[in-house]
């Protein structure tokens, strides 16, 4: 009775061990990564009601075959694979689903097949002709064509088909066709054999001609936005061999038909002409603007025979671009613009060689626009990030061009009516209306009361703007941003500047954004209700608000996660957005605009609960430079605030602003992967920097050192485990930070510059410009020239104090390294080694600024942890560390393996 007692409590035993054992999360390991993917392609159909979306693997190697395309039905919860599917499209409002079958990718001897699908029944037609059809998003048409004359390809007849009730409209020799007026009408020409003819329809009625006449030649039509009114050329009997030179205007449905200019009879100046390239018509159907040629005679003089037994690169103090960036081939005025005045008949040249970006009102509205013209900057390139620009006021029926303002950081922009210009004064850090007539300056921020301009701005040149939210329809009034709220400004006068969130953001410490419906979606309908973005600047949680005539405001959705809405439907009702944080993988959610009920489409990452994961969290110190300092802290799963972890820093510039962004578990191209350190017990430490400009090491020490120390001191790490690693600009900061303290175990610098001295007169390899830029303007804030501070730069080089450094030091650096010289980091090695210190190069031949090579990814994920486990876990030296890898042992024996 006892043995089978002692056996029962052993079976016991056994079998909850096993639980314990099946229960417990593993960690994440190299051979975990191919099990991670992500949303692709996610689309929305014009109604709201459907949604396609494909699942690929992070590492695309893994996807061997064409992703299965998912039909889902958020409503009623039901979804439909469509294997080998390929650019799935919805139409017909929603209706329908066009795709097709590229079964070519699996079988080499079978043909793609397209499919129409409709949606409420699941009926599927199959598209069995030679020839292709185009499909609508707001009707139940398809349109398709093909030849009826073998001797006439040109010769086609077009097929109108309504697929819901296969009711057809037949037309003989169509080209060129656009469907109008919610697709019941059409605008196209047609081919008459000798001639063509240009007509509108309505599709169940009778033709009107546009225009038609056998002696011209009918080239082409443009329709303008609003799609019932346009442009079309034709080439007279003079012209038959040369460009369109009559153009005309036409006005639908009505067919009227009004004669513009012939290009011809215009008088260019000496050396100009217009050869059919692009045109803009006014709205008012006034003025039109256009581009020409410059006609150099010099150019069509015979080219001596080029001298290839040598070739010389002659670089010249004073080029406009250094040698690298010359562009090869001959120099076009391509940039030449006229204004022709249909009116007056009176062409005037309104931009020349020299300038660029002729800024014009919408529509090409008004009478004046702007000019910009780097041409006395250019040369300033090699060390100033961005090129300014002379900024010129143009009058478009006379062409005088008068300076607005000389050596300008920004560029102004127009209302939408024309009237009023807007220009950040970016000195000024104040954005100015500027009444184009009167060349009148008016400061309209000075009324907010607060910045207008990133005030975290810590760069060696002037401030961006928060910028502009929109504009009202009519033009008169614009919205513009401070770092937290929205602002009314009305450009006539008559109303005083006013917060259109009520000041709600600087209160609560939310920074509300417009959210577009596109990117080019400037006009904002005050008397109707828009979605804003949130972000809580303390906490980092993100929403989506609704804004109401009145200054109302709803919140939608918010919490402690990040939100970003990929797509609405047409008709305005629902959305399908991602939604991330941590612990939550980036998925796809589907809702209506009110997020009464979202539905999560999908479970992308199931595997994740499997895996030790951890958590992170915002901390908070005071920085040595007596200011607060944040950052986000990766903790272990499960971790123990009993127990001192081993910890590896790693940061970039700032990181508390992806509190919430889902890390995924991948190889590494340059920087550690968080997540997969985290899993592996380790903590992990991203401080947030912000940088005084000539004191960039500095600023690094402040922030990284105190917080790294405010660690030690509440017991989270042990410092004699605390490890740092860094890539390209951070990897620039631990090869400083190594100089000036001993606090770190190990230190890995990627793509480093060891040398402020030598890098900044090296070249960025992938753009061919110098880095000079770097240096003076931008990322390593240095704010001067080598020559302006030559202490400042040399106290800012590593290398001038390697004999400090004590601490190993993994450094990684490829020798087709495009933004930083591989120089840079091989210097840092061969000091490390003359100083007989610890150190290490990886250097994999032929990779660039980050890996691309996926086995040469796997080889850095693994020494790097390999590295990092020896001196903050205790773990024994890999034989690579030991003995090194001969040249002739290289791709024979990677010595991984341990050393006992």
């Amino acid at each position: 009775m006892m043995k089978l007692i002692k056996y029962g409590i052993i079976f016991l035993l056994i079998l909850f061990s096993g639980e314990i054992g099946l229960a417990q999360k593993r960690v994440l390991d190299t051979a975990t990564y191919k099990l991670w993917r992500r949303v692709d392609a996610p689309d929305i159909s014009d109604d709201g009601k459907w949604v396609t979306y494909r699942l690929v693997h992070i590492d695309s190697r893994y996807d061997t075959l064409p992703p299965v395309t998912y039909l889902y039905h958020p409503e009623k919860k039901t979804k439909v694979a469509l294997e080998h599917v390929v650019r799935p499209t919805f139409f017909a409002n929603g209706k329908w689903l066009r795709y097709t079958v590229a079964v070519s990718e699996v079988d080499s001897c079978a043909c793609d097949s397209t499919f129409l699908l409709r949606l409420h029944d699941m009926k599927k037609i199959y598209w069995d002709r030679e020839y292709d059809f185009r499909e609508y998003n707001t009707s139940e048409l398809i349109t398709y064509s093909y030849p009826i004359d073998k001797e006439r390809p040109d010769m086609k007849r077009l097929v109108i088909r309504d697929i819901g009730t296969n009711d057809s409209i037949v037309m003989d020799s169509v080209e060129n066709y656009t469907l109008l007026k919610g697709h019941k009408a059409m605008v196209y020409i047609k081919n008459h054999g000798d001639y063509k003819s240009l007509r509108y329809r309505p599709l169940r009625g009778v033709p009107v001609i546009i225009f038609s006449d056998r002696e011209k030649i009918l080239k082409d039509y443009s329709l303008l936005p609003h799609q019932m009114q346009g442009t079309f050329a034709v080439a007279s009997d003079s012209s038959r061999s040369k460009n369109p030179n009559l153009l005309y205007s036409f006005s639908l449905p009505e067919g009227e038909c009004r004669f513009l200019v012939d290009w011809d009879q215009v008088q260019f100046p000496e050396n100009y002409t217009w050869r059919g390239r692009a045109y803009r018509l006014s709205a008012n159907g006034n003025r039109i603007i256009l581009d020409v040629d410059t006609v150099y005679q010099e150019l069509e003089k015979k080219q001596g025979k080029k001298d290839t037994r040598f070739e010389l690169e002659l670089w010249t103090w004073d080029d406009e671009v250094s040698s690298l960036q010359q562009r090869s081939g001959n120099y076009r005025a391509s940039n030449v613009k006229f204004a022709y005045n249909l009116d007056t008949k009176t062409c005037c040249r309104v931009m020349n060689q020299k300038m660029e970006k002729l800024i014009l009102p919408e529509n090409n509205r008004g009478d004046y626009a702007f000019t910009l013209d780097r041409t006395p900057y250019k040369r300033f390139a090699d060390w100033k990030n961005d090129i300014n620009a002379d900024i010129y006021l143009v009058n478009l029926n006379t062409g005088e061009a008068v300076l607005f303002e000389r050596n300008a950081y920004e560029e102004p922009v127009w209302s939408p009516n024309g009237k009023y210009a807007l220009w950040y004064d970016a000195l000024e850090k104040a954005w100015y209306k500027i009444n184009p007539a009167t060349r009148e300056r008016v400061n309209i921020s000075r009324e907010i009361g607060y910045p207008v301009y990133n005030e975290w701005h810590d760069l060696p040149k002037p401030a961006e703007p928060y910028g502009i939210a929109g504009w009202t329809e009519d033009g008169n009034q614009v919205v513009l941003y401070d770092r937290y709220d929205m602002w009314v400004v009305d450009l006539t006068g008559q109303r005083k500047v006013y917060s259109l969130t009520n000041g709600y953001g600087r209160a609560t410490s939310r920074q509300f954004r417009r959210l577009k419906n596109d990117y080019d979606d400037k006009i904002l309908d005050l008397k109707n209700d828009f979605l804003m973005t949130s972000v809580n600047l303390d906490n980092r949680d993100e929403g989506i608000y609704r804004f109401s005539p009145g200054r109302k405001m709803k919140k939608l959705v918010e919490g402690a996660y990040s939100i970003s809405i990929n797509q609405r439907s047409a008709n305005g009702k629902y959305c399908i957005f991602s939604r991330q944080s941590y612990t939550e993988s980036r998925d796809l959610w589907w809702s209506d605009l009110n997020f009464t009920r979202p539905v999560r489409i999908t479970d992308v990452n199931p595997q994740q609960k499997d895996y030790a994961w951890g958590t992170v969290k915002l901390v908070k110190w005071m920085n040595y430079g007596g200011k607060e300092n944040a950052g986000l802290l990766y903790l272990p799963e499960n971790y123990d605030p009993n127990k001192r972890y081993p910890v590896i820093v790693n940061f970039y510039e700032t990181h508390t602003e992806g509190l919430h962004w889902y890390v995924v578990p991948t190889w590494s191209s340059g920087m550690l992967n968080v997540v997969s350190y985290v899993s592996n017990g380790y903590v992990v430490f991203m401080p947030d920097i912000h940088f005084t400009v000539g004191a960039p090491g500095e600023s690094c020490y402040d922030a990284v050192v105190s917080g790294t120390r405010m660690l030690i001191d509440q017991g989270i790490a042990d410092k004699n485990r605390i490890g740092i690693q860094g890539h390209s600009w951070s990897g620039y900061q631990v090869a400083y930070l190594v100089t000036r303290t001993n606090m770190f175990a190990c230190a890995s610098p990627g793509a480093a510059v060891s040398s402020m001295v030598s890098a900044y007169t090296g070249i960025r390899t992938g753009s061919g410009m110098p880095r000079m830029f770097m240096y003076e303007e931008t990322q390593s804030r240095l704010g001067k020239s080598l020559w302006e501070d030559k202490e400042m730069y040399l106290r800012h080089s590593p290398i001038l104090d390697a004999d400090k450094i004590q601490t190993p030091l993994l450094i990684f650096h490829c020798d087709k390294d495009e933004a930083v010289p591989y120089s840079e980091g091989l210097n840092l090695f061969l000091a490390m080694r003359r100083l007989q210190k610890p150190a290490w190069l990886l250097n994999y031949k032929g990779e660039r600024h980050f890996l691309y090579n996926k086995a040469a990814e796997a080889d850095w994920t693994i020494r790097m942890k390999q590295f990092f486990d020896h001196y903050l876990k205790g773990s024994p030296e890999p034989r690579w560390m030991r003995e090194g890898i001969h040249a002739n042992e290289r791709g024979f024996d990677q010595k991984y393996d341990l050393v006992k």
